[in-house]
């Protein structure tokens, strides 16, 4: 896993963790030169710059951390809920 956060020894205790770390690096490793945390960190996302190893962990781990039971109340009280949607930026 290239897009790696800093928690993934808490996968095996929170499949949801895991879940969302997966689709991050799903959508992180197309083959394409630039990836979508390039874009995301770009000031000028017609011609973005590679990001640095540490701006793809502290990302991967905030990703991560969306799948924990505190990530997860965050989402809940912005109104998301991680029920399964027919969407294509949805992992199944």
């Amino acid at each position: 896993m290239k897009n790696k956060g800093i928690h993934q020894h808490r996968f095996r205790d929170n499949q949801e963790e895991r879940r969302f770390a997966e689709a991050w690096e799903k959508y992180n490793s197309d083959g394409s030169s630039f990836e979508l945390i390039d874009y995301v960190l770009s000031q000028n996302n017609n011609r973005p710059e590679p990001c640095s190893d540490r701006d793809r962990e502290v990302a991967a781990t905030v990703i991560q951390w969306l799948g924990s039971p505190v990530g997860q109340g965050f989402l809940k009280e912005l109104g998301y809920s991680t029920r399964k949607r027919r969407h294509p930026l949805w992992m199944d």
